[in-house]
C-alpha cells in the first residue's frame, strides 16, 4: 500500500483537489556524486509527491498560492498557455531524468486536469486544451532520453545556458565524456525521440500541455 508523501498531519493535501499526495520521487542535489543516467542521493535531496486523482506533483513541504502559480504560467493576462505535461509518455520515461521537469514555471508540475483545475481555482477556464505535435516537446523528448546516457542531466540544455562549464560539472573527465556522448549520441537517439514523441502527441501524452484562456 502507498503511502501519502507526508509524515505528519501538518503536511496538506493536493492543493488543487484535496486528495493525498503520495510520494513519487527524490531529487538529489547538485552536489551529489556523479552516476550514468541521474545523480546519487545527497543531504539536499529534494522529495516530489504526486496526486493520482488529478496528477499534479510538487515539492514536499512546500506551500502552493494558486494566484501565484496563475500569474506563472499566465503573466500579464496571457491567453494562451504552455506547460510542460507531467502525465506525458516523456515524464513516464525519464521519471527523475524527465528534462522538462525543471522548466516548470511554478510549483506545480501539472496534467491537464490538474491544469484545467488550477483555472477553475482561480476563477478562470480554459478551451482548447492539448497536447500538440512541437518542437518544445520534441526537444524535452530528445533530452529526456539523452539524460539516461550521460553524468550531467539535460547537459547540453546547461552547457548552452551556461550553467555548466568543467569547473562546475561533477569531474573534468565527467565533462568531456558528456560532450562526446551528448555530439555523438545525437542523431541516434534522435531516430527514437522523434517518433516516440508523435505518437505519444497523438495519444494526447505529448510533453507540452497548450490551451486557450477563455474570455467573458
Amino acid at each position: 500500500m502507498r503511502t501519502p508523501a507526508t509524515d505528519s498531519i501538518a503536511d496538506p493535501p493536493c492543493p488543487l483537489c484535496g486528495e493525498p499526495l503520495y510520494a513519487w520521487i527524490v531529487l538529489p542535489g547538485r552536489e551529489a556524486e556523479a552516476s550514468v543516467g541521474l545523480p546519487l542521493r545527497s543531504e539536499s535531496e529534494r522529495v516530489l509527491g504526486r496526486c493520482e486523482n488529478c496528477g499534479a506533483a510538487l515539492e514536499r513541504g512546500v506551500e502552493v498560492d494558486l494566484a501565484q502559480e496563475w500569474a506563472a504560467i499566465a503573466p500579464n493576462g496571457a491567453a494562451t498557455l504552455s506547460v510542460p505535461n507531467q502525465a506525458s509518455l516523456q515524464a513516464a520515461i525519464g521519471v527523475e531524468g524527465w528534462a522538462a521537469m525543471p522548466l516548470a514555471r511554478g510549483r506545480l508540475l501539472l496534467t491537464p486536469t490538474s491544469l484545467g483545475l488550477l483555472a477553475a481555482r482561480t476563477g478562470h477556464l480554459l478551451d482548447r486544451v492539448r497536447t500538440p505535435i512541437s518542437s518544445r516537446g520534441q526537444a524535452w523528448m530528445w533530452q529526456t532520453l539523452l539524460n539516461g546516457l550521460t553524468f550531467h542531466p539535460n547537459f547540453g540544455r546547461e552547457v548552452r545556458g551556461g550553467r555548466l562549464r568543467p569547473a562546475t560539472a561533477r569531474g573534468r573527465l565527467a565533462f568531456t565524456v558528456d560532450a562526446v556522448v551528448t555530439v555523438l549520441g545525437a542523431p541516434l537517439v534522435a531516430l527514437l525521440s522523434v517518433p516516440l514523441e508523435l505518437v505519444a502527441a497523438l495519444a494526447r501524452r505529448g510533453g507540452e500541455i497548450t490551451a486557450t484562456v477563455a474570455r467573458g
